[in-house]
């Protein structure tokens, strides 16, 4: 996202950052799965790049504490505010609004 900032990058380097036998907490026995995105008709004459904002939305931005049906999200997206909930395995957007 814009603005957001970026702390540390730096190259993988085999024998300082392999780590054999390594595990990754619940990343090890929870299946990432992308949300399926809905939008409102009308959705794609508001933004120019759908499938980016589709892309972005799919990879669940909530914070991970939250898991309530009827709480309604607003993300910053470029110039937008993208308005949405999310119920089981998909995010609904509500609206699209320039900021």
């Amino acid at each position: 996202m814009d603005g957001t900032p970026i702390y540390d990058i730096k190259p993988y380097v085999e024998y300082a950052d392999s780590h054999p036998g390594a595990r990754s907490g619940f990343v090890d026995t929870n299946i990432w799965e992308p949300l399926e995105v809905v939008f409102p008709e009308g959705s794609e004459s508001l933004v120019d790049d759908l499938a980016t904002l589709r892309d972005v939305l799919s990879l669940d931005p909530r914070p991970r504490y939250q898991d309530d049906p009827s709480k309604e999200y607003l993300m910053s997206y470029g110039l937008f505010e993208v308005r949405f909930k999310v119920e089981g395995k998909v995010l609904t957007v509500i609206d699209i609004r320039k900021s």
